[in-house]
């Protein structure tokens, strides 16, 4: 496909990989002049009916998403390339690698840069769990880095379709398998929390350079992932910090209600290091010595202690060690019987300290985050956790939407009292004009959406006859409606005319007067190029009796069109009447030239000129009449001209030719 355009925009230059439902491809955007990536559907899927409607739903739904840690969708289209449907996805390029290559380069990664991978992956899932978009499909393939360490995620959106595409497809999404959580390896219904298990998958594959389960084969992955407890991380990679081990291992937990809440608490926990780990998930604390008195270890017991061979030995050690013991035990004797009250004081209080504190902590409940919740789902999850939720105020805000919750006190994940009220603060939201973007070019629409605080969402292009290349058409949201501050407004950018010429076809002007043949054609979107006049015995004089082009052809839009207009029969064949003489050329007569006003003016300008060969030759009069002139001759424009026996004169007023008269001896007033 290189060197391919795409929709007369996207320029394919290369492929830069593929996967189990499409290609990628490296492509200049000839429009915008930048280069993109391009994904285009392998031929199975672009035959699926079902798979595509869903498919331009999700992207659609993905195209949405603006944050920095997420890879940018740009364009949903298709084409035909060599007379196939192709569809494709047009996403922002990311120079760099992906999290598999680093990971495959370098083996374990270090604690400062699995915190640091993973926030931004915990970011970009937090922002599109709010959208309500899960991604189904959390793997290091799906994860980017660019060369100034900015990490990105790909394929949101996308990965819901692949999980329902049909059961021919299903091998191409067996590839991920090593990342996925228990619950969609069951087919069950998945939410943010089964993102957050691929996840903690991914962390651990960077910090011991391998998957938590690998197996033969697919299935036998999957049902590891529903049936068995993976080797502590910190056991492969011994410098791994406490504090990621128990991130991890919390992540990968079988029931998705151990895990994390959502993306927010997790990166809460990656960036404090004093993170508060629950009792049960922290390493066993070594047993109390039990005290057996030497008489009470009967045989049994010391057999299974040591082996036979070895009895007459320890026997020996036994005795020794008996006898020093012996020495000192009566020496300590005195001192014992001092200091047992003040140990066994001691002990009571330690017991007593340590009952009250696990009582005390009984009482105390993790609060949950309830940011970006509306208000009847904050309140439903706090009296759910045995809290209570209080309405503090409204605020302004650009970034949550009218009624969701902006802030909390106390903090998430904080411990407090079973009852404790939670102060909420509700978004007001900002409502904002949408400002108009028409003829602006891309950059210039930016920074006016910037100014209102709204941002820039798809570029769509159209081709247009009427908005100049480059130049913004139309836009998504309209003009002037209110809407949420951070809103994105989608644009459609002219690519110029389309090149094709648009076609009329002429009408017949045959039998008109001059003047109906200019409106007539006019209207038909035509201009006259010429008017002739010619002699003609079968067209009445003033009429057309000829067109340039005929009737019913089809031309180009504002084509020229030739026309001639009747003069009547020849001079020498009107019939002498009462033995006349044929009156010579040469005669001079004086000519009234009338033209009837239906749309009177303060002025008229006038011109006459001598027709000689059917084209205008010289002008005879020229001048200017007013308003008051054509009412003093009821409503009639009157000229006076002196003309020879046989000339043509074309009067014509304001540029509009009002026909054409013979002039004859029996012509006075006309």
């Amino acid at each position: 496909m290189e060197k391919l355009i795409l929709d007369q925009r996207y320029e394919i230059i290369e492929q830069i990989g593929v996967g189990g439902m499409a290609k990628v491809y490296k492509a200049k955007d000839k429009l915008l002049d930048r280069f993109v990536a391009i994904k285009v559907l392998k031929d199975q899927y672009a035959e699926d009916d079902e798979f595509l409607k869903k498919f331009n739903n999700e992207a659609q739904s993905a195209a949405k998403l603006s944050h920095v840690n997420i890879v940018n969708v740009f364009d949903i289209g298709e084409d035909l390339y060599k007379g196939q449907k192709i569809y494709y996805i047009v996403m922002e390029y990311v120079e760099g690698q992906t999290l598999k290559d680093l990971i495959l380069s370098e083996g374990k990664l270090s604690n400062r840069e699995i915190i640091d991978y993973s926030i931004q992956i915990a970011k970009a899932l937090r922002m599109a769990h709010n959208a309500g978009i899960i991604h189904r499909d959390i793997k290091p393939q799906n994860i980017l880095i660019d060369n100034y360490g900015l990490l990105k995620v790909t394929d949101f959106g996308i990965a819901r379709v692949s999980s329902n595409a049909t059961i021919t497809y299903t091998s191409s999404i067996l590839g991920t398998v090593h990342y996925i959580s228990p619950e969609q390896a069951k087919g069950n219904i998945v939410d943010e929390k089964s993102d957050l298990y691929s996840l903690g998958a991914v962390m651990y594959e960077m910090a011991t350079g391998k998957v938590p389960f690998d197996a033969d084969n697919s299935v036998g992955i999957a049902l590891m992932h529903i049936q068995d407890n993976p080797v502590e991380a910190k056991e492969l990679n011994p410098d791994l910090s406490d504090h990621l081990n128990y991130i991890i291992m919390k992540l990968l937990k079988k029931d998705a209600s151990d895990r994390f809440l959502n993306a927010r608490e997790l990166i809460d926990a990656l960036e404090d290091e004093d993170f508060h780990y629950e009792q049960e998930d922290l390493t066993e604390t070594a047993p109390i010595p039990i005290v057996v008195p030497k008489d009470k270890v009967t045989s049994k017991v010391y057999q299974q202690t040591y082996q036979p061979e070895e009895e007459e030995e320890r026997e020996k050690e036994a005795v020794y060690v008996s006898t020093s013991e012996n020495k000192k035990t009566k020496e300590n004797n005195k001192k014992s019987k001092k200091l047992w009250p003040l140990l066994l004081l001691a002990l009571i209080l330690v017991s007593a300290v340590y009952f009250l504190k696990n009582r005390t902590n009984t009482n105390l409940i993790e609060v949950p985050t309830v940011l970006n919740l509306n208000q009847s789902q904050a309140i439903n999850e706090l009296e759910r956790r045995g809290l209570k939720a209080n309405i503090s105020l409204t605020e302004e805000s650009d970034e949550y939407e009218i009624g969701k919750v902006m802030s909390q006190d106390p903090n998430p994940n904080s411990k407090v009292e079973r009852g404790t009220q939670v102060n909420l603060v509700i978004s007001k939201g900002r409502e904002v004009e949408v400002p108009d973007l028409r003829n602006m070019t891309i950059a210039q629409a930016e920074e006016v959406l910037k100014e209102a605080g709204l941002r820039l969402g798809r570029t769509l292009t159209q081709k247009s006859d009427s908005v100049e290349k480059d130049l913004i058409i139309s836009q998504d949201p309209r003009s002037y409606s209110k809407l949420q501050a951070g809103t994105e407004i989608d644009v459609t950018v002219s690519t110029g005319p389309d090149g094709r010429v648009e076609t009329i076809e002429v009408p017949n002007v045959l039998g008109h007067t001059e003047q109906d043949a200019r409106s007539i054609l006019n209207k038909a979107g035509l201009t006259i190029k010429n008017v002739n006049y010619y002699n003609s015995d079968n067209t009445g004089q003033g009429l057309v009796m000829n067109q340039s082009i005929a009737g019913g052809v089809r031309v180009a839009k504002d084509s020229q069109i030739e026309i001639s207009i009747s003069t009547g029969p020849k001079e020498d064949e009107v019939p002498e009447e009462e033995n006349e003489p044929t009156p010579s050329t040469n005669e001079m007569k004086d000519v009234e030239l009338r033209v009837e006003i239906t749309e009177p003016k303060d002025q008229y300008n006038v011109e006459v000129y001598d027709i000689v060969n059917g084209q205008r030759s010289q002008s005879i009069y020229s001048g200017t009449l007013t308003n008051a002139d054509v009412e003093n001759n009821g409503g009639v424009l009157v000229v006076n001209v002196r003309a020879s026996v046989g000339a043509y004169l074309e009067i014509v007023v304001d540029g509009q030719s009002y026909g054409v008269t013979a002039v004859n001896q029996w012509l006075g007033k006309l």
